[in-house]
């Protein structure tokens, strides 16, 4: 009986009728059911979701566009192989069109293309506000703050920061940078003891405190932080032992170098006047000559800027006359009173030393009537960060007198912002 239905071509047909209908919806439900990574399916309708960046068409050159977002959620329906073929050839724009827009507030459409044409999509927005500005480049400097001096190792100081570039391009919306005069790094120095680089992405604030949709050229910037102990230049004093040939003397001793820094605690610095070379052997010297004289480290000192120095001894015959009239000599040192300007006590507090000691030279006879109300030393501070700074001093003396040191002074500024900020965490 069955044998013979089976060769009944109706049967056959009514049966693989049934077969195709049962296929096609097993196809159907495996289709809706399998993600947007599956193989792709043969039949049936699926949807997905894309977020897809939004491209902006202006002229770049000359304008700016603003509140422009950066992607957008899109949502797609269609045949699963053709939803499929977009995910994977990637063939498609979410665009908004300012080309013939001008400056100010905008609401503009957003447009979608090369989705395929059966396919529905679905912009999470149809329309956006955006704002245009004429692009302006202003160039500003750099500056940079440091942050936790007070969190050094013990005995170790912060130099001025070396910044490259010391200057940078900023571009951006006119009415955006109008306020942009310069921008500040923030640099960590807490339980740093040496010398140390870094490089960073500037980045500016508006009035809020959020970063400003600006370019900075270049977009990074190097920044290398000299840590070392604390220090003070201190005067060169030269010392010899033994005699020079009969019917000769030693008419002065001539440094090429007449400072050192001297690297030590504090307390080791405050005592320290001159730094002493070691004894120079005279023994039988009939003329003059250059000696290399080494240098002293002092009790507690760690280090010396430098260990050598070089000496031009002066030796004339006993019965040489030039010295009476007017040989120079290295004999005279006075205590100083300092004075400053260009110092901006608003913004500054200012550590630097009331007197100095200077060592002059001149003819002898000159000298003997130079006191200490004769010489006038100032340091500029004018335009100085705050930090710890060699300062080249600058003096006033009578005519014929020369000076050999002090020829910069310590101070350290700070700044009146940091002090606070300091004072409130003690």
């Amino acid at each position: 009986m069955i044998d013979q239905w089976l060769q009944h071509k109706w049967f056959l047909r009514i049966i693989a009728l049934a077969l195709a209908i049962l296929l096609y919806f097993m196809v159907a439900e495996t289709s809706s059911s399998t993600s947007s990574s599956s193989a792709l399916p043969i039949v049936g309708q699926s949807s997905m979701v894309l977020d897809v960046p939004v491209e902006v068409f202006f002229d770049e050159v000359q304008y700016v566009a603003y509140n422009v977002p950066e992607e957008l959620n899109v949502e797609l329906q269609g045949p699963s192989s053709s939803l499929t073929m977009t995910r994977l050839v990637k063939d498609y724009q979410v665009f908004v069109d300012l080309t013939n827009l001008g400056t100010g507030f905008h609401r503009v459409p957003v447009e979608a293309r090369g989705f395929g044409g059966d396919v529905n999509v679905k912009l999470e927005r149809d329309t956006v506000e955006i704002y245009i500005d004429r692009k302006q480049t202003v160039e500003v400097p750099v500056s940079v703050n440091m942050l936790n001096k007070d969190q050094l190792p013990e005995g170790y100081v912060v130099g001025d920061a070396e910044i490259e570039p010391t200057t940078v391009k900023v571009s951006g919306g006119a009415s955006r940078i109008q306020n942009v005069k310069e921008i500040t790094l923030n640099i960590d120095v807490a339980n740093q003891n040496q010398t140390f680089t870094r490089e960073l992405p500037p980045t500016i604030l508006d009035a809020n405190g959020n970063p400003l949709n600006v370019t900075v050229e270049p977009n990074i910037i190097r920044v290398t932080v000299p840590v070392y102990e604390q220090s003070a230049v201190v005067p060169i004093e030269v010392v010899t032992t033994g005699d020079v040939a009969d019917e000769y003397r030693l008419v002065d001793t001539l440094l090429a170098d007449t400072e050192v820094r001297v690297f030590a605690p504090t307390d080791v610095l405050a005592n320290l006047d001159v730094i002493e070379t070691i004894p120079i052997d005279l023994g039988g010297l009939d003329g003059n000559n250059k000696v290399t004289a080494t240098l002293q480290l002092p009790d507690g000192a760690t280090a010396l800027g430098k260990k050598e120095v070089e000496v031009q001894l002066l030796v004339r015959g006993i019965d040489d006359t030039r010295d009476n009239s007017g040989e120079l000599t290295e004999r005279v040192r006075l205590t100083v009173p300092v004075s400053v300007r260009g110092f901006d006590r608003t913004n500054y507090t200012l550590r630097s030393p009331d007197v100095v000691s200077v060592t002059l030279s001149g003819k002898r006879a000159l000298l003997e009537n130079v006191t200490s109300n004769s010489v006038g030393v100032t340091l500029d501070l004018t335009g100085l960060p705050s930090g710890l700074h060699g300062v080249d001093v600058d003096y006033e003396v009578p005519k014929g007198v020369t000076v050999v040191s002090p020829k910069t002074i310590d101070v350290e500024l700070t700044s009146v912002d940091d002090e606070t900020e300091t004072s409130s965490l003690q």
